[in-house]
């Protein structure tokens, strides 16, 4: 078993390791990425030079170095590794990492013909911490079979996405072998409990020990994870940004999005503090209810004068309970209220760069079902778990748990968002957790907007 501990190499994410497990019969090496560095045992440094003329796409300025590969093994090189025609493994497999690259060598070492390898499928990830950044199944497959076709072209792979914990192994008679993290023992014993169920051989298991991740954070996983991965993600740029030639140059405009309760305001906060200018859009809402302006009776002829208080505003708590209650006069109310909103946040927009910010923020929870994005140079996103926002709506605004879940429901959901965001924040953790993403987030703008200015 190939002990990550004891490679330092694995402790840095940032290099795809790939150990080259073929048989000796295929000299030729071709892997699906260029080669920066070979690692060989310093037990075959005679047949480095066999070793270079069999990889075929070092890159020019390649390094080559020694490892004591028996170092790296738990097991005696003398114990011989039990191998079957027919092995599987299952998993997530969410940018893949190096915890999934020694899952998945352990499975090909123990494969003859064929390894077959479950990905679940978008049904089977909501659990996890911050689902909506994991890649798509199909991105998560090709990249499976990359490493894969990399590490060993000769055996046969069935790389599929699975809708359950079982996949074909509840139902395949061929497969023989189970390979196993210490996390997943669990389901490798209800897989045999299933095969008993549907008359078939039980498979033989293997357990693999989770690798440590010693570059974690408080609020990380001690284990090498995706978790950990996309939490890294947060406060960086997941899609860059595309010009915008619709709106001017200048300021430049961060469209600031999220569900009720995300949290969007407290990093507008932060943002202000970096010296950002910020538009409120629901400020601009609750203005344009005040007494005497077009919309204030508008509103009143729509929904009925007892939306209408004493001094003659809004009462912004009767109208969202018609509202939030009923498509069509959610319907309605926006077709009011937004053209009206998103003049008067563009010329605040307008006023706040003629003052002299460079960076204005317009936050609003509607920014994309409104359309907003188009007046916008990026959009960042805010997000908490849904069951989080629930909680928060109930306790800010007094409402019953039903009433909450109406509320969140009748939004564009968390994955929607994050699908179109440049930027993503989840201030779902500590206070220095959320700063150290709107951190990254604003320095990055900085070197951006630093070459954007030569440009223009």
């Amino acid at each position: 078993m190939i002990d990550s501990q004891k490679l330092s190499i694995l402790e840095n994410p940032s290099v795809d390791v790939r150990f080259i497990l073929r048989t000796a019969q295929n000299r030729e090496i071709k892997t699906n990425h260029p080669i920066d560095l070979v690692l060989y045992d310093q037990l075959l440094a005679k047949e480095i030079v066999n070793l270079k003329l069999s990889l075929t796409n070092l890159n020019n300025e390649y390094k080559l170095q020694s490892i004591d590969a028996q170092d790296m093994f738990q097991e005696s090189s003398q114990e011989s590794v039990k191998r079957y025609d027919y092995v599987a493994l299952g998993g997530t497999f969410d940018r893949l990492h190096n915890g999934h690259k020694i899952l998945l060598s352990e499975g090909i070492l123990r494969t003859k013909k064929q390894l077959t390898v479950g990905v679940t499928d978008v049904n089977m990830i909501q659990s996890k911490k911050l689902w909506e950044l994991i890649e798509s199944v199909e991105e998560r497959i090709q990249a499976l079979l990359n490493f894969l076709v990399d590490v060993n072209p000769d055996i046969e792979y069935n790389v599929l996405p699975i809708q359950d914990m079982y996949g074909p192994t509840k139902d395949d008679p061929k497969i023989q072998m189970l390979v196993l993290s210490e996390e997943t023992v669990k389901g490798g014993i209800k897989v045999n409990e299933k095969r008993k169920e549907n008359d078939l051989p039980l498979l033989d298991t293997y357990t693999i020990q989770l690798a440590k991740d010693n570059q974690r954070s408080l609020e990380e996983e001690a284990k090498i994870s995706s978790s950990n991965i996309r939490m890294r993600l947060l406060g960086t740029i997941l899609k860059p940004p595309k010009p915008n030639p619709n709106i001017p140059k200048w300021p430049y405009v961060i469209g600031l999005a999220g569900g009720i309760a995300s949290g969007k305001s407290k990093i507008a906060e932060r943002l202000e503090a970096k010296g950002a200018g910020i538009v409120n859009c629901d400020i601009i809402a609750h203005d344009l209810y005040k007494p005497g302006l077009p919309l204030n009776s508008t509103i009143a002829e729509t929904f009925g004068k007892n939306v209408i208080n004493s001094s003659g505003e809004v009462d912004r708590k009767k109208l969202s309970e018609i509202v939030f209650s009923d498509k069509n006069e959610l319907d309605k109310l926006n077709n009011l209220l937004w053209p009206a909103m998103a003049e008067e946040a563009n010329r605040r927009v307008r006023a706040l760069g003629e003052a002299g910010y460079k960076v204005v923020v317009m936050e609003a929870a509607v920014m994309l079902r409104a359309g907003w994005d188009k007046y916008c140079h990026q959009l960042w996103i805010v997000i908490i778990p849904p069951e989080e926002a629930i909680k928060r709506l109930q306790e800010r605004n007094g409402l019953t748990e039903e009433a909450a879940k109406e509320r969140i429901a009748s939004q564009i959901s968390n994955a929607e968002q994050v699908k179109k965001a440049n930027i993503v924040f989840s201030p779902f953790w500590s206070y220095e957790y959320t700063q150290s993403q709107v951190d990254k987030a604003w320095n990055n703008l900085q070197e951006y907007l630093k070459d954007r200015n030569e440009d223009y």
